[in-house]
């Protein structure tokens, strides 16, 4: 997941230069009308569309690459995103009807209508069809577990069963009274064989802090699935590690569970980092698991704990000293994840068996 929003996030940046470069470009090679092309004060309302077009642009940008700073809510934050519609609408009117090398070259003209009109096509099936025509599922929450400020949700399929793979994610919105309907991720922490689906979900804004609200009854719309984060632990039969930070244990629910089922001859070792020992939510669980095969082990690992401290290198490689042939996983928060992958390469393994999966959306 964390591979798709970095891509999408580092495209947005450069596409945010390209567009600041456009109108500066023309400013800076007529210096006495340069201002001009930064405001809607021309004669042609093409060229006009252009500059309102760009200021959105701008804007919405800006918001997000702030938005941690300004401390919007994902939610409010999500819905600013809707008006790029609107900018790549006014864009591709822009490129319709402005008179300029699109115009005079034919083919640059062909290639920019469609790519703007591929982007504002893309931008009103995400909108206001993808909920209905894209991958969904409906399913209805048959048990709810909480531990602390964390919801346990089990849900069974009302019609079709989702097929997915090992530790993949879904966007998910719940039907429940007092919870608004947007979409949000979650890592599956069933098995594929499993009729249930299993989400494990932490208060971390707004709209988290709500889910305490939830009841057996509820239904749920499931899009997807998506995500590739368990296919070199399926399809090697290399010993991994687990690194896990918070609520970035939930994919490894899973996988270490299908280790112990599929009787795993490689070895196993799951660290689940956390502050204190309370916040060891599945804690039971995985001691159950670990102790039905003795290639999987288990370690809470606290770090404000008398005695405890922050994960080091030494432990990871007494457990896995074949640095070179180690499948190393990592999730949770980013600056944790970047640190420990730093020392891990240090320390002799290979960075190509080191995978990163991230539940940061911002």
């Amino acid at each position: 997941m964390d591979k798709i929003y970095k891509i999408h996030r580092k495209v947005s940046e450069i596409g945010f230069v390209l567009i600041i470069l456009h109108p500066l470009t023309l400013a800076l090679s007529s210096p006495e009308i340069g201002a001009t092309y930064f405001f809607p004060v021309h004669t042609k309302a093409g060229v006009n569309l252009g500059v309102y077009s760009f200021w959105v642009f701008v804007t919405i940008i800006l918001i997000t690459l702030l938005v941690r700073n300004l401390k919007i809510p994902y939610h409010i934050w999500k819905q600013t995103h809707k008006f790029l519609n609107l900018a790549m609408a006014l864009a591709l009117v822009h490129v319709v009807t402005i008179q300029s090398d699109t115009s005079s070259f034919e083919p640059l003209g062909i290639w920019m209508k469609v790519l703007t009109g591929l982007g504002v096509a893309s931008g009103l099936y995400m909108t206001f069809f993808y909920n209905k025509a894209g991958p969904r599922y409906e399913y209805e929450i048959v048990e709810i577990k909480r531990y602390g400020d964390i919801h346990d949700v089990f849900l069974k399929p009302i019609k079709h069963k989702l097929p997915y793979k090992l530790a993949q994610y879904v966007y998910v919105s719940f039907i429940s009274e007092g919870i608004s309907k947007e979409t949000h991720p979650y890592c599956i922490m069933s098995l594929p064989q499993e009729d249930i689906l299993r989400f494990s979900i932490k208060e971390l804004g707004d709209y988290t802090k709500k889910l305490g609200k939830l009841k057996v009854g509820d239904k749920a719309i499931v899009h997807g699935p998506y995500g590739h984060l368990s296919e070199k632990f399926v399809e090697t039969d290399k010993d991994s590690v687990f690194i896990a930070g918070g609520i970035g244990i939930a994919p490894f629910v899973s996988m270490f569970k299908q280790a112990s089922i599929n009787n795993s001859r490689a070895k196993v070792t799951l660290f689940y980092c956390t502050k204190y020992k309370k916040e060891a939510s599945f804690e039971d669980e995985l001691i159950q698991i670990a102790a039905a095969n003795d290639n999987l082990k288990y370690y809470n690992q606290c770090s404000r704990e008398i005695n405890g401290g922050h994960l080091s290198i030494e432990q990871i490689t007494s457990c896995a000293p074949n640095t070179q042939n180690t499948n190393i996983y990592l999730c949770g928060p980013t600056k944790m994840m970047e640190d420990m992958a730093t020392k891990l390469i240090k320390a002799g393994f290979n960075k190509q068996n080191i995978i990163l999966e991230n539940f940061e959306m911002l």
